[in-house]
């Protein structure tokens, strides 16, 4: 079992229906993701008041939680009016704490809330337990904002961009596998090789043209669901392939992409590269040479 709490921020800013429209749907679309929690707060409250209203919303949540996620504005080192200072960093990570179980993930889905040095970092550093912290480090939409970070106490760099693990090659599949997908609700709690994958499935859907002057038709019926195990948020994509002939077979994306064509198998070599794709014991390289459709847009 997966336990989640998402919290959000409660009261529009002035004009504007940024709660309304984005974070309360998006908390609660996280929520029933993985049958959890969910919270408000009311950050229109005068400081520290809505600061003491957001503490009190966190020390009510369930504890021994897997994910924590965080919705509405952010800045460097601030959440909205509410998280300003130091200390106030430090009352959060001491409220969270408790209800964190060790190595759990914690996402705040706010603007530069996970740029270097900033409040993702200094939650990481004050709750210890070996979390997983991920925010934004650009100013962009809450959830569908690429500009991701991961900070962490362990093996490996202790700040991450995830532009520097998928690779500039992979950023416009991120971008729409936010975009069209659930993975924005995943990620935390996914492995890095199990993104990968999902991005460059990305990457293989449409129609693609191959050495001889065969092609193939690629589909991928990727859709939104409710997770209860790690092995659930990390399933390998799958989907139909089919070829000029009429011919219909599987493909699945694992080390490599393998397409089952009944008794015989084809074998492509990761990544998936639209502009010149390798194939195993082949001559020549496929090319795609239309895009297909899939996912939902999320919102």
């Amino acid at each position: 079992m997966i336990n989640a709490w998402a919290i959000t921020t409660r009261d529009n800013k002035k004009d504007e229906k940024d709660c309304d429209i984005v974070f309360k749907p998006a908390a609660a679309r996280l929520r029933d993701a993985y049958t959890g929690g969910y919270s408000e707060f009311s950050n229109g409250l005068p400081y520290p008041r809505n600061r003491d209203d957001l503490l009190k919303k966190i020390e009510n949540m369930a504890g021994g939680l897997d994910l924590f996620a965080y919705f509405g504005h952010g800045y460097n080192t601030q959440l909205g009016g509410h998280i300003l200072t130091p200390d106030d960093i430090n009352k959060m990570a001491d409220a969270l704490k408790p209800k964190l179980k060790p190595g759990a993930s914690v996402v705040f889905y706010s603007c530069l809330a996970g740029s270097p040095g900033g409040l993702t970092t200094s939650l990481n550093d004050r709750i210890g337990l070996g979390v997983w912290v991920y925010g934004h480090t650009t100013a962009a939409h809450s959830f569908k904002n690429p500009d991701v970070s991961e900070v962490h106490n362990g093996d490996g760099p202790k700040f991450r961009l995830f532009a520097n693990m998928l690779g500039p090659s992979l950023r416009a599949a991120w971008i729409e596998s936010l975009t069209y997908t659930d993975l924005w609700l995943r990620f935390p709690l996914m492995q890095h090789a199990d993104i990968i994958k999902e991005v460059n499935a990305v990457r293989l859907v449409g129609t693609w043209s191959l050495p001889g002057g065969a092609k193939y038709v690629f589909d991928w019926p990727i859709k939104n669901g409710t997770y209860d195990t790690e092995a659930s948020l990390c399933v390998n994509p799958n989907g139909t392939v089919k070829d000029a002939a009429g011919r219909t077979g599987r493909w699945e994306i694992d080390d490599d992409l393998v397409l089952s064509w009944g008794n015989r198998e084809e074998i492509w070599v990761m990544p998936i590269a639209p502009e010149g794709q390798r194939i195993k014991s082949g001559v020549g390289v496929a090319k795609r040479i239309a895009r297909g459709k899939f996912g939902k847009i999320q919102g």
